[in-house]
């Protein structure tokens, strides 16, 4: 049972996450201003330093038709600077010493975009400066110069990052076909070119009007710091920023393939085929994606796994394999890939691979398969907990939770979710989410190759 004991001082509850002896413990701090920001404290002496991490509830879930790609574009104009600390964000964490890319930057997802630095524990006023100035008086500055550089930026990115990398394109036509128009995730998170060079001045400071308001938004401060001062210079920062419109959580929206659904993709930066079977899956933190994260790791996840063990080591007829279950706040999808060996062909890898499900669907996994995939998985969250320096990574799971969950204290539940996956509830979710007769089939190929034969 969650323990919480009521604060004197305030509405916030100090909480301690109760855990077998094993897990490790978080203990965190959660309130609210009276503007709707919510803030989550979680001091860590080992080191002297904070991670800050703040989350905007804003995604490609929030997209709509005709503006793909919006909430990544966003994501880069909060780097284009602000009233206060000028056109260089990453400047001024500079001075402080913080370095752009692992230690500070951003990121967007389906769900969220992000924006993180993990700073010398003295200076955490300057982080939380920046952070409300960019939240508070980005418009002030904001201009068709600024607008024009990111587009130009993101555009390069789609190109660097899907269209002139290998298989991109291809993860690309996968996401429009398994989530058609008008649904949100058509595209992707990066969206397409022409949507994002026809994004105009007013359009990008609505979408900043309308996401990035205060009470939707959450901040995590996890490192060395005093919570009582902390506490006073986010009052003194985020207090007088005045809350934006309520915004809902969009609703589900999972459709179904409507039968089994096969193209070939020609790639012009491919130099070997690829298969790729997807399906639409289940959403984050449902009660069937404990089952499918494991199967994902029992089918794909290092030498020991199924395809592995079949398609790489035995038939040698591939050189890579894996298996992804992602789940978002409205939907989820499933894939197996398998990228061919040099002169080997799609085809080749189609016949092992359905093998491989019919027989976890006929006859289930071993529980040897179960408990290593749950090792696999419960030593990478814990290590993330538990690494010395890893307070970022901390921070954002304590993000993570409160934005799926409503409670940042949702490790101990989490980790007994998968703990308790049991053989058979993993071959239930084979057979009902991974049908032969609803699926996609792609078939990757080099610009003008082919993939080795007709598909069976």
């Amino acid at each position: 049972m969650l323990r919480h004991v009521l604060l004197m001082a305030g509405a916030a509850l100090l909480f301690a996450l109760p855990a077998r002896a094993a897990d490790p413990q978080i203990k965190f701090e959660k309130y609210q201003l009276p503007n709707g920001f919510t803030v989550i404290l979680s001091e860590d002496h080992r080191l002297p330093q904070v991670a800050v991490d703040i989350w905007y509830h804003v995604g490609a879930a929030n997209q709509t038709k005709g503006k793909s790609g919006f909430a990544h574009l966003f994501e880069h104009m909060m780097f284009s600077g602000a009233k206060h600390i000028g056109p260089a964000p990453f400047k001024v964490l500079e001075s402080i010493g913080t370095t752009a890319g692992a230690l500070a930057n951003g990121t967007t997802n389906f769900d969220r975009t992000n924006y993180f630095e993990v700073v010398p524990s003295n200076e955490l006023p300057t982080a939380l400066w920046l952070e409300s100035d960019r939240m508070a008086f980005l418009l002030d500055v904001l201009d068709d110069k600024k607008l024009s550089i990111q587009r130009d930026v993101v555009s390069n990115e789609r190109r660097q990052s899907y269209e002139n990398r290998p298989y991109g394109t291809a993860w690309l036509r996968m996401m429009d076909i398994l989530f058609p128009q008008p649904h949100p995730y058509y595209d992707g998170v990066i969206g397409t070119i022409a949507e994002i060079q026809s994004a105009s001045l007013e359009e990008i400071k609505a979408f900043f009007r309308r996401f990035y308001g205060v009470n939707n938004a959450s901040l995590v401060l996890v490192g060395d710091f005093d919570s009582a001062v902390a506490k006073k210079v986010i009052e003194q920062y985020f207090g007088p920023i005045p809350r934006g419109p309520d915004v809902p959580v969009p609703p589900p929206q999972q459709p179904a393939l409507p039968r089994e659904i096969r193209e070939t993709v020609n790639d012009k930066v491919a130099e070997v085929p690829k298969l790729t079977m997807a399906w639409t899956g289940v959403r984050a933190y449902s009660a069937d994606e404990p089952a499918g994260d494991m199967l994902s790791l029992i089918l794909g996840d290092g030498r020991t796994s199924r395809l592995y063990r079949s398609l790489v080591f035995d038939k040698k007829i591939a050189s890579q394999v894996g298996a992804v279950n992602l789940g978002t706040r409205i939907a989820g999808y499933f894939t197996v890939d398998a990228v061919a060996s040099s002169g080997h062909a799609a085809d080749e890898m189609l016949p092992p691979v359905q093998a491989i499900l019919d027989d976890i669907r006929r006859n289930g996994v071993t529980a040897a398969e179960l408990e290593r995939a749950k090792r696999k998985y419960l030593a990478s969250r814990l290590r993330e907990v538990e690494r010395m320096g890893g307070f970022g990574g901390k921070a954002d799971l304590l993000n993570a939770y409160e934005t799926y969950t409503g409670d940042p204290g949702f490790l101990p539940r989490d980790l007994e979710r998968y703990r308790a996956v049991t053989p058979e509830a993993v071959k239930a979710f084979a057979q009902k989410y991974l049908p032969d007769d609803h699926r996609l089939i792609l078939t990757i190929v080099p610009a003008g190759g082919a993939a080795g034969g007709a598909m069976p």
